[in-house]
């Protein structure tokens, strides 16, 4: 599970002329894992670093981006999880899944308060009150 969330850097640039058929893409991307000793555990945590970036593009041009660095700290099977990523790369299935859901959530709420700063569109929709007909 999630004991730390850490958002060391945030980089974020829009251009004057940000206009045409909008696309918005984003994806968190795992960079590192290692094992850390937390003074809260016994035992060490593994410290997993990722790089978020949300691109609005529009053709083959990037007006806008957001991007995000940090790392979580994930209490639990620390020495699989740091093995697992040192053979392949890769997260071990079990935590994969709930580690990538917790960094949409978190991350697409901060990118949203930074597009928000920035007077760009939010990276996920929002709900459309409709006026009621009379």
């Amino acid at each position: 599970m999630i004991v730390g969330f850490n958002v060391n850097s945030i980089d974020a640039d829009k251009s004057e002329d940000v206009g045409g058929d909008l696309q918005i893409n984003y994806a968190p991307e795992i960079t590192g894992v290692e094992s850390t000793g937390v003074r809260a555990f016994d035992d060490e945590v593994a410290k997993i670093d990722f790089k978020f970036r949300v691109e609005y593009s529009a053709g083959n041009t990037v007006p806008a981006h957001i991007q995000m660095q940090g790392n979580v700290l994930w209490n639990g099977d620390t020495q699989n999880i740091v093995e697992t990523w040192e053979e392949s790369e890769q997260l071990p299935e079990q935590i994969r899944a709930p580690l990538m859901n917790d960094l949409y959530r978190k991350l697409l709420s901060e990118a949203t308060g930074v597009a928000d700063t920035l007077s760009m569109l939010p990276p996920i929709p929002t709900p459309q009150v409709q006026k009621q007909q009379d």
